[in-house]
C-alpha cells in the first residue's frame, strides 16, 4: 500500500498542503472526509487503503480532477496496492495502446499551488461568503499589495463605510486580515493566490452566496469575451474535454496583478459544460 501512500502524499504537498494535519482538517476535517484524523494517516504511512467512495473527496481536497495526470497517476497506484501481485495483468490491458505519460516537469500552475496558494478553511470561506461587504472586502485585500482604512476601500468598492469598517473587523478576527495602528487593513497572506473549498461538504450555501455576488456586481459590468459552441457528443469525450477546459482557467492566474492599473479590475471568468437535450 506504499504506492499509493507516497503518491498521495506528493499530490498533497504539491498542491500546498505541508502537512498531513493541515490537507485533513483545513479542508474541514472528519465533515468533509468522513474518516478520522488517525485513519488518515494510516493511510498516508501506507497502513491503509482509502475505501473506493472515499476517493472523490480525496481529489476534491487536493483540487484534482480524475481526467489530471497526477490523478491518474494515485488511482493506478490505488489500483495496484488494492490488487497485489495480480495488478498488473488486471492494469496493463486497460492502458494499451493509449497508455498513461510519465510525469514531466511540474508546469506553472502545479508550481504556484505548491508555493504560491494559501487554501481557505471552510470556516474562513464562510466569514468570508457571510455578506457581500465582507466577500468584496477580502477580494480586495486578495488582489492588492496596499493597505486601505475602512473609508478608502468604501470608495474604491463602492460599498457603505460602516458596513466595510463591519467587514474587515470580521475577517481580521477569522485571521484573515492584519490591522495596523494606522487603522489599515492589509491582506495576512499579500502575493498569494487563494483557492476556495467550495467543493467540500458542506459548503454549498456559501458558494451559493458568493455567486449571487457575483450577478449582483455583473448586473454593472460589462462583457469583455463572450464564444458559445454546441456540439453532438458521448458524455466520455466530453467529461475529458474538461481537463482542457480547467487546464485554461488556471492558466488566467498568469494574468492577475496585485496592484492597481489605469483599466484593472475583477474580471470573472466562467466555464460550463451542461448537456442541454439527449439526441
Amino acid at each position: 500500500m506504499e504506492n499509493f501512500a507516497n503518491s498521495l502524499i506528493k499530490a498533497r504537498v504539491a498542491a500546498g498542503f505541508d502537512s498531513a494535519y493541515k490537507f485533513y482538517h483545513h479542508n474541514g476535517g472528519r465533515r468533509h472526509f468522513c474518516f478520522t484524523f488517525t485513519h488518515y494517516l494510516r493511510i498516508e504511512k501506507g497502513a491503509s487503503l482509502p475505501k473506493p467512495e472515499w476517493l472523490e473527496r480525496i481529489f476534491i481536497a487536493l483540487r484534482l480532477m480524475p481526467t489530471k495526470e497526477q490523478a491518474r497517476e494515485l488511482l493506478l497506484h490505488y489500483l495496484k496496492d488494492h490488487l497485489g501481485k495480480g495488478a498488473d495483468y488486471v492494469i496493463n490491458p486497460l492502458l494499451s495502446p493509449a497508455g498513461l505519460q510519465p510525469g514531466g516537469t511540474a508546469g506553472p500552475m502545479q508550481w504556484m499551488n505548491a508555493h504560491s496558494s494559501v487554501h481557505l478553511t471552510p470556516e474562513e470561506f464562510k466569514v468570508m461568503a457571510a455578506s457581500p461587504a465582507a466577500y468584496w472586502c477580502m477580494e480586495a485585500l486578495c488582489n492588492d499589495s496596499g493597505a486601505w482604512s475602512a473609508k478608502d476601500l468604501a470608495a474604491a468598492l463602492g460599498l457603505a463605510e460602516k458596513k466595510t469598517a463591519a467587514a474587515l473587523e470580521s475577517l481580521r478576527k477569522a485571521g484573515l486580515s492584519v490591522k495596523s495602528g494606522a487603522g489599515k487593513y492589509r491582506c495576512r497572506h499579500q502575493g498569494k493566490f487563494f483557492t476556495y473549498p467550495g467543493r467540500l461538504e458542506g459548503m454549498g450555501p456559501a458558494l451559493d452566496a458568493v455567486k449571487a455576488y457575483w450577478a449582483e456586481a455583473g448586473k454593472t459590468g460589462k462583457d469583455f469575451f463572450e464564444r458559445v459552441e454546441l456540439i453532438r457528443a458521448e458524455e466520455g469525450p466530453a467529461a475529458n474535454y474538461r481537463m482542457q477546459l480547467a487546464q485554461a482557467m488556471d492558466a488566467a492566474n498568469a494574468y492577475a496583478t496585485h496592484s492597481a492599473g489605469d483599466t484593472s479590475g475583477f474580471f470573472l471568468i466562467e466555464t460550463r459544460i451542461r448537456k442541454i437535450k439527449k439526441f
